[in-house]
């Protein structure tokens, strides 16, 4: 089960690197990568603290609905999701 959590991990670090030019591949990849913690997590307590998954579990959920509405701004205000194309540094 160790390894399994850590082989998705690094899955999910991999398609970050590949995958750094769009959005919702990047959140998707924070995603699996996070689902493999809560894996070792699940591991780790052995099912005896829960508590701490849960709000582990409630702060990815939080991240990801962040995440959702900056991918609706930037597609609603720049027309793609594309960050090569976004100019974030504007004065």
């Amino acid at each position: 089960m160790l390894m399994l959590s850590l082989t998705f991990y690094m899955i999910g670090l991999a398609s970050l690197i590949f995958n750094r030019f769009h959005l919702i591949m990047i959140l998707m990849s924070i995603e699996f990568m996070y689902m493999s913690l809560i894996i070792l997590m699940l591991m780790y307590f052995s099912f005896i603290n829960l508590v701490n998954i849960f709000l582990f579990f409630i702060t990815i959920v939080c991240e990801a609905a962040l995440g959702l509405s900056l991918l609706v701004f930037f597609n609603y205000y720049y027309g793609n999701e594309m960050l090569n194309s976004l100019n974030l540094i504007k004065c």
